[in-house]
């Protein structure tokens, strides 16, 4: 654990020659898979915020949840821990060493459902973030 604090402490932190950092942010939109397990779109975002916390408290969530969608589109990375467990073992080689039994994978990136996401904002094109948690609010409208 200590590790990870270490490496999203260094993400977020300015890097020696002016480098672009990697902030912590929270956001909504609504998700949607693509033709690549991997990756999963973000559309309809709405502004993000930086956060100093990985996961989403009940607070968070609530506060989400009341956030109107906007018109921004992201992609999203390391989502095979939020996606259903078959989703998940089509991931890498998560398949041929997991057992549907085994993934632990929480169900919460749903396609066509409003999401509040936290992760690691990479400003690329496309715009990235590489999740550290997911919430299912339901669908998107």
């Amino acid at each position: 654990m200590s590790l990870w604090i270490v490496s999203l402490a260094l993400a977020t932190a300015a890097l020696p020659g002016g480098q672009v950092r990697a902030p912590l942010v929270m956001l909504v939109g609504c998700a949607a898979a693509t033709t690549q397990p991997q990756i999963w779109d973000l559309t309809r975002a709405g502004a993000h915020t930086e956060s100093s916390r990985a996961g989403i408290t009940a607070s968070e969530k609530d506060q989400l949840a009341r956030q109107p969608l906007g018109q921004d589109a992201y992609q999203l990375i390391g989502v095979a821990d939020f996606v259903d467990a078959q989703t998940s073992r089509a991931i890498g080689d998560r398949g041929a060493v997991l057992t549907p039994p085994r993934v632990n994978a929480t169900g919460m990136l749903v396609s066509g459902h409003k999401v509040g996401v936290k992760g690691l904002f990479i400003d690329a094109s496309p715009p990235r973030i590489n999740l550290t948690s997911v919430v299912d609010l339901g669908l998107c409208r």
